[in-house]
């Protein structure tokens, strides 16, 4: 009887392979936006053939619906991984989650993408959004009742809301990663330390 690998890569080299193709793909997909991504792009910064690349996604909505996914996971399991991280203050905490989602560049695309988002994936913009804002707010409920936020009657939700929309504001003003690095710093500064 043959296994189902026979006559192909095992099965963690094509899950590497996917791998590949999806961080090629967010990079292109980023750079880009989705009107003038290429195919031919993501297959050449994943270092294999056009035809290789449709084994695996055999469209062009194919690949960047899954592309779309994969950013909003990784930007989720990255923001948590720096909520949760022990034996730092909450302030740096939520600023390492914000540079995590920022992933080293500026989305000037942004709207586009939540739109493509909306189309390939059938996923709101705002059921993305509502993903990252619950994990901001996880991070805040552990916080003491003598935060600053929480004698103003404040909830965690909605400092997680307004730290989440401070940061799309602040990304399409800053100027490069640091600035935008340090408004958002500044912005934490105000809501949990004034």
């Amino acid at each position: 009887m043959m296994s189902s690998n026979e006559g192909g890569p095992p099965r963690g080299a094509r899950r590497d392979r996917r791998t590949g193709i999806l961080d090629a793909a967010a990079v292109t997909l980023l750079r880009h936006g989705f009107r003038k991504a290429s195919v031919d792009e993501v297959a050449r910064l994943a270092g294999i053939s056009r035809q290789g690349l449709y084994q695996h996604f055999p469209t062009k909505d194919a690949l960047f619906s899954a592309t779309i996914d994969y950013l909003l996971e990784t930007s989720i399991a990255s923001s948590r991984t720096a909520l949760e991280a022990p034996g730092i203050v909450l302030e740096e905490r939520i600023l390492n989650a914000f540079e995590s989602m920022a992933g080293g560049t500026l989305v000037s695309r942004l709207d586009e993408i939540l739109e493509t988002a909306e189309r390939l994936t059938g996923r709101l913009a705002a059921e993305m959004e509502a993903e990252i804002i619950a994990e901001f707010t996880r991070a805040l409920e552990g916080t003491s009742d003598s935060s600053p936020w929480r004698r103003n009657g404040d909830t965690p939700e909605s400092v997680a809301i307004v730290l989440y929309a401070t940061s799309a504001g602040l990304k399409r003003i800053a100027s490069s990663v640091p600035d935008y690095l340090d408004r958002m710093r500044q912005a934490i500064r105000f809501i949990c330390n004034p």
